[in-house]
């Protein structure tokens, strides 16, 4: 386990709400409740190693309908959905909308826990990854545009000469970008270059 994982718990019955803010924390979660959807989009701040469950029916917006503002808003945390009355289309849809799990009540505490460790766990590698394609875009946003164009050409396997070519310069100032952006990536080798591309491309995926 990376860190302290964190719950966030939304459901408009305050008896319920609060019963499993003590399950939680008596597990040692960091616990974070909100009696409504609108409140918890307007304050939630996103975590890493965290969890989020959600009451599928509630006043306004239902769980579904929150499940669906999360993606729209680019907030990449895993849900379980929780009722007294899922059927299995609702269930079927709420899987297909991205839920890592819909549990019927009433709920078990011992495996309510377990789904969302196993959740956190199980969509870490993701979250790793995304942390490394913006680490690498964040390193290529640091290049020139031609630099840019250099580190590309680089990567495909290009020569100085060849590059010098392409791009209508000398190669001795192919040979200065690509110090230049080496240093400014703190890289050394092509190999390494290559991989921040494929980073970068891994974010479009």
């Amino acid at each position: 386990m990376s860190g302290e994982q964190s719950v966030a718990i939304v459901d408009d019955d305050d008896f319920f709400r609060k019963a499993l803010e003590r399950v939680f924390r008596s597990a040692g979660f960091r616990v974070e409740s909100f009696a409504s959807p609108e409140t918890f989009l307007a304050s939630y701040i996103p975590k890493e190693e965290a969890c989020l469950i959600l009451d599928l029916r509630m006043p306004r917006i239902g769980g579904l309908e929150l499940l669906d503002r999360l993606k729209d808003r680019g907030i990449d945390v895993p849900v379980i959905i929780y009722s007294g009355n899922a059927d299995v289309p609702v269930a079927v849809q709420a899987m297909q909308a991205g839920a890592f799990a819909v549990i019927q009540k009433p709920l078990s505490s011992e495996l309510l826990i377990s789904q969302v460790r196993m959740a956190i766990a199980e969509t870490r590698p993701r979250r790793a990854r995304r942390l490394q394609v913006a680490a690498a875009r964040a390193k290529l946003g640091l290049l020139t545009e031609r630099e840019l164009e250099v580190a590309r050409y680089l990567a495909e396997g290009l020569s100085s000469p060849e590059m010098a070519d392409v791009l209508s310069i000398s190669p001795r100032t192919v040979d200065a970008h690509r110090t230049n952006l080496f240093r400014k990536l703190e890289i050394k080798s092509i190999a390494a270059l290559a991989r921040l591309f494929v980073l970068d491309e891994l974010g479009d995926s």
